[in-house]
């Protein structure tokens, strides 16, 4: 049985301070990103769709056909929970603004970058079950 949307995501909590080392077994923690969360699945068998949630609920896997043409790639039924990042390549840095600025399909387009403005593309970085960055 393969796991579809809508699924209600695990969300971060506000701690005091990081454990140490070790204090938390095998279990790992990363640095917040400036993106949007979200949750990505798999077709659970040929001719299906890749989807992409937002943790609230909404679908936008026509916002980014880059990222669905490359989660076509990967295996049937599998869910991956991260976030959705651009990357400014010109600046060196990722930019929310960027992100932001991603017109919803049925806006057409996108608008003429301004003056001094430069295309870009989403990225999308996951964590497995083990914390680490695929």
């Amino acid at each position: 049985m393969a796991l579809r949307p809508p699924v209600e995501p695990m969300l971060a909590q506000a701690v005091e301070s990081v454990p140490g080392p070790g204090v938390l077994g095998p279990l790992a923690f990363e640095q917040q990103f400036d993106g949007h969360r979200v949750l990505l699945f798999t077709p659970a068998g040929p001719g299906g769709r890749v989807l992409l949630q937002t943790r609230r609920g909404s679908m936008i896997q026509d916002r980014f056909p880059e990222l669905v043409a490359a989660a076509e790639q990967l295996p049937h039924g599998l869910v991956l929970d991260g976030e959705l990042l651009v990357w400014d390549a010109e600046a060196g840095r990722l930019s929310f603004e960027a992100l932001q600025r991603r017109p919803p399909p049925e806006a057409g387009p996108p608008p003429p970058w301004p003056r001094g403005g430069r295309p870009t593309s989403s990225r999308s970085t996951c964590c497995n079950k083990t914390g680490r960055n695929c």
